[in-house]
């Protein structure tokens, strides 16, 4: 079942109405529902606060390089699946070229592939994977292309177009208007 924007918006705000009334806590052995570390609209934007998040430092400087920085600071709503420094560093020589390359088409791609619309945390994909007939919610980028979001024994686990995968890892970073949510792989064959 592939679930539209306005059906992933509605299932979003519903998960969250029951998640208020249930007046449970997200279960600490799942890592991919971390609470998401709250940041005061004046603090900074997603990216900025990148820059000071452990492990997110590649990600952080890829949105400034290619200028997609900028998209965190507007008034729209965003989700970045933020791949970790150990993820980039795995993609070797071709990430490397990659980051060091002076035209930053190819990174800026790479980067609008983990760019959802709209502020989805990862309580919010586990309802969607919950309430899907399927096990699993079917989302668009900017890119264009598709993610696939699943549960498996680690956590919530995205594959992307080209049937590369992630695991959601580690707490998100949030701020009024978008979060970042880290991820353990790039969703991209480089």
């Amino acid at each position: 079942m592939r679930l539209t924007y306005p059906t992933l918006v509605v299932l979003s705000a519903s998960s969250l109405a029951l998640a208020a009334c249930s007046g449970g806590s997200t279960p600490s052995s799942d890592a991919s529902l971390a609470p998401v570390q709250d940041l005061t609209p004046e603090s900074q934007s997603v990216a900025s606060a990148l820059d000071n998040t452990d492990g997110l430092q590649t990600m952080a400087e890829a949105l400034k390089e290619t200028g997609i920085a900028g998209v965190f600071q507007g008034k729209g709503s965003y989700t970045l699946l933020a791949p970790e420094d150990d993820a980039f560093a795995a993609l070797g020589d071709a990430g490397k070229e990659l980051m060091a390359s002076s035209d930053h088409a190819a990174l800026a791609a790479l980067i609008r592939d983990h760019i959802l619309p709209g502020y989805l945390t990862p309580q919010d994909l586990g309802a969607a994977i919950d309430h899907s007939n399927n096990g699993q919610v079917t989302m668009a980028t900017l890119s264009g292309d598709t993610l696939t979001f699943t549960r498996s024994d680690e956590g919530i686990v995205v594959t992307g177009s080209d049937g590369s995968q992630a695991t959601l890892d580690g707490d998100p970073v949030a701020s009024e208007t978008s979060i970042a949510i880290p991820i353990n792989g790039v969703l991209k064959k480089i």
